[in-house]
């Protein structure tokens, strides 16, 4: 579960409001992303046909 982030400038004046729902989408981007990038490569493998 992810809260509301209010960003504020540096005079302390409301900048943006990034939604929970904002921030999950992203987490969850990233965190497949990152997944991905570790996981073995598949490009090699060929299955063989067996007659």
């Amino acid at each position: 579960m992810f809260h509301e982030v209010r960003v504020l400038d540096s005079k302390n004046k409301l900048k943006k409001i990034i939604s929970g729902q904002q921030l999950s989408r992203k987490y969850w981007k990233d965190f497949e992303t990152s997944f991905n990038a570790s996981s073995p490569n598949k490009k090699g493998k060929k299955k063989i046909k067996s007659n």
